[in-house]
């Protein structure tokens, strides 16, 4: 009798069917509701999700049960996001909740979930075959896509493009990957693929001209830079310096990594005592959550090395010592070498 008072009191409260709410707001409000549900109700909603597995609204709220921040380190909550969200993708894979969070949040994640994850990915594929023009299909299939299969996920991405030039999400996704084909891993540069991705971020700087903090400009400068287009890599950069805002969360990473740009075009030019000036200017950034984990870019250092410019490069180091705690013995056992006059086997970034 209980347990029927419940499933009453929960369909009242979880009226909304699949058509009553379709914002990424009205979804999210339902995930923040579910945290907070009992047990009691948990049961009630799961029995009315058997019932009826349309309810949208029962279905969301579960997922926000079981995505709260303490109940999702339980591998049983884990497992139930994942069953509910492949029935969405399976049945109503155009549905706003499938969008509200990352794939990997989801338990998407090929490296953790990998049977899921071929689920999810076949479960998509089989839908674009039969709508291969849907820009929600495509978009959230790439998101699925973009970290296992980056070759597949930048054709389905052009797709989108041809479609809608004027996607500002599709030309940042297209940027990105584009961005890391173009860093070619272990292996050499792919000049190509890293000049797509300066032709993305471009359009990216068209279509989203207003937005301040544009924190993409560092990745548009690397690949500026890999398609050895210095000019546009010094474009970038500039814009970078001039949207950092002191005090701003982004402030040491766009002054560091924007001197340290402009340091490599100067040097790609000729001009050494200008890149050691850059390379000073971007060891004298303030910490930021990045700056401080991962510590310094030292390519230009490395570069600036091999020129000779010893003296530079431990003032550089010393500089970063200041924001880069947890690297401290690495940028002394760096320096010791300089000084022996060898070139670190300094990390990529």
């Amino acid at each position: 009798m209980l347990r029927r008072i419940l499933i009453l009191t929960v369909a009242v409260g979880c009226s909304l069917g699949l058509a009553d709410f379709a914002t990424a707001e009205d979804v999210r409000s339902l995930l923040k509701a579910g945290e907070s549900l009992t047990s009691l109700e948990v049961e009630a909603l799961e029995a009315q999700l058997e019932d009826d597995p349309l309810d949208m609204s029962t279905r969301t709220r579960l997922l926000g049960y079981h995505g709260d921040r303490t109940r999702y380190r339980e591998p049983s909550s884990r497992a139930r996001i994942v069953s509910l969200l492949l029935w969405l993708i399976q049945n109503e894979p155009k549905s706003e909740i499938i969008g509200t969070r990352p794939m990997s949040i989801w338990g998407l994640d090929p490296s953790r979930n990998p049977e899921a994850y071929v689920e999810a990915k076949r479960a998509f594929l089989a839908h674009l075959e039969k709508e291969p023009n849907d820009l929600t299909l495509l978009g959230y299939t790439t998101d699925l896509l973009a970290t296992r299969d980056r070759p597949l996920s930048v054709e389905l991405l052009e797709r989108a493009k041809s479609l809608d030039s004027s996607n500002l999400r599709v030309a940042q996704k297209l940027a990105l990957l584009y961005y890391f084909q173009g860093r070619g891993g272990l292996n050499e540069p792919n000049v190509e693929a890293a000049r797509k991705a300066v032709a993305e971020y471009d359009r990216i700087l068209e279509l989203d001209a207003e937005t301040s903090s544009k924190r993409y400009l560092r990745h548009a400068s690397e690949a500026a830079l890999l398609a050895n287009d210095f000019e546009k890599a010094g474009e970038y950069a500039h814009l970078m310096l001039g949207e950092a805002r002191p005090g701003s969360y982004s402030y040491g990473d766009q002054f560091h990594f924007g001197n340290i740009t402009l340091g490599k075009v100067a040097l790609a030019q000729g001009d050494i005592q200008g890149a050691a000036s850059y390379l000073l200017l971007a060891g004298s950034a303030p910490g930021s959550t990045q700056l401080n984990y991962l510590g310094p870019d030292t390519e230009l250092a490395k570069q600036l090395l091999e020129k000779g410019e010893q003296e530079s490069v431990l003032r550089y180091l010393d500089q970063c010592a200041s924001f880069w705690e947890r690297g401290q013995d690495k940028l002394r056992e760096w320096a010791i070498l300089v000084r022996a006059g060898q070139v670190p086997s300094f990390r990529r970034y």
